[in-house]
């Protein structure tokens, strides 16, 4: 650990101690070294109520096993029990991934095969749901990189640091500025040498959504399409209790360029279902 379990006495040390962490590749780290990290006990967060619209819809996509795609509403729902660690789940933590637009969730739902494979062609089964509730989530906003990926999101971090400048004295907000900012850096992270590396944004995520906080989901910019659009994080007790509705199914094809696959797919609707019947897809 090289003492970054110790306590750190001021901010200036604090800001060192987070360059470190922010460097450091956490391939052979174990997950209860992260868990006795002092600085990271105690991350604050700010609220945003996610209202319910009449535009407000969120999308899912999810590689196809087999030529065909998904028939059961349940598996392209979330996965329940992931025997890995990802930006915003720990082992065997079940967490919704979604996005705020269609291509955006295309994208993600591709990058690990993407990233692990030369494979640039795939079908998918995208899923688009209503939110009929209104809903209680973190943003996870105070990244300079995610700032410039030319969304609005500079904007609700820059108000949101103000509100809490009036309300807090100079040190304890520079205190909260350099664990948001970690925060922030950590779940804009590029560099993923291993599942360790998203240690600190998954035990952040599996802390926040703890049933007893009373907080529906992380909004965090998309990093596979270049902070340019938003996923959320959503507990799986969110669809058991009717917050989110089914509309439609489709199946697409994407492809990406061969060379570069952060390049803006192309990618197109095969077909499209409402159909569906209990857990059953009807296409």
């Amino acid at each position: 650990m090289n003492g970054l379990d110790k306590k750190v006495n001021s901010n200036r040390r604090l800001a060192k101690r987070f360059h470190t962490l922010n460097r450091i590749n956490f391939c052979s780290f174990k997950l209860r070294h992260i868990t006795k990290i002092s600085s990271l006990r105690k991350v604050p967060f700010d609220l945003h109520t996610l209202e319910v619209t009449d535009s407000n819809y969120i999308y899912r996509a999810c590689i196809n096993e087999t030529e065909e795609p998904f028939k059961s509403i349940n598996r392209i729902k979330y996965n329940p029990n992931p025997q890995y660690i990802s930006r915003a789940n720990v082992f065997g933590q079940g967490i919704a991934y979604y996005a705020c637009a269609p291509d955006i969730s295309i994208i993600e739902g591709c990058q690990d095969s993407l990233r692990n494979s030369d494979k640039r062609k795939f079908t998918m089964t995208l899923s688009k749901w209503k939110i009929r509730k209104r809903l209680s989530v973190q943003i996870v906003c105070n990244s300079k990189k995610s700032q410039q990926g030319g969304t609005d999101l500079h904007l609700f971090c820059n108000g949101t640091k103000r509100k809490r400048l009036r309300n807090m004295k100079r040190k304890d907000y520079r205190t909260y500025f350099l664990k948001t900012r970690l925060l922030a850096d950590q779940y804009a992270k590029t560099n993923i040498k291993c599942d360790e590396d998203y240690y600190i944004s998954a035990l952040h995520s599996k802390s926040v959504l703890n049933p007893h906080k009373n907080i529906d989901g992380i909004i965090y910019p998309s990093v596979g399409y270049l902070y340019t659009g938003f996923n959320y994080a959503f507990p799986p007790r969110l669809f058991d209790n009717n917050y989110f509705e089914l509309e439609e199914v489709s199946n697409i094809y994407v492809e990406f360029d061969k060379t570069n696959y952060k390049k803006y797919p192309y990618w197109g609707i095969l077909e499209t279902t409402s159909n569906f019947e209990n857990d059953r897809i009807l296409w």
